[in-house]
């Protein structure tokens, strides 16, 4: 499908349990015309990923019920593979390597960064697509 602005839209998900942060980010990708979708849990976030395909993934670390680490880990057992932005107020080196190793695209500190800038980094990472 190709929306307004000429560019094909894009499935999002978005796992991040502070309800006001995942909002926020839906609007404004929606409103650059991807097809957004979001859950407040890693529990969520595998059923989802597990129904439907998405082009992209950003994803809290610490959630409840099924927390960051644990939904990347069983992405690489389910063979489930999409690019991945962890966004996360976790920015402990340790934290960072065990991200790295689940093979997600970017790790970007909650607490440093505007919204604008990721959705920034989305586009860019989407383009490449």
């Amino acid at each position: 499908m190709i929306n307004d602005s000429g560019k094909k839209d894009k499935k999002i998900l978005i796992a991040e349990d502070e309800v006001a942060y995942s909002r926020s980010l839906k609007f404004k990708l929606e409103r650059e015309g991807y097809d957004v979708t979001d859950v407040i849990n890693g529990e969520l976030a595998l059923d989802k990923l597990k129904k439907d395909s998405f082009d992209l993934l950003i994803i809290d670390l610490i959630m409840p019920k099924v927390n960051g680490f644990e939904v990347l880990e069983e992405l690489k057992n389910l063979n489930i593979k999409l690019p991945i932005i962890v966004l996360s107020n976790l920015n402990q080196e340790e934290d960072r390597k065990r991200v790295s190793d689940s093979g997600s695209v970017m790790f970007l500190d909650k607490s440093d960064i505007s919204v604008v800038d990721v959705i920034n980094n989305v586009k860019d990472i989407l383009k490449k697509l």
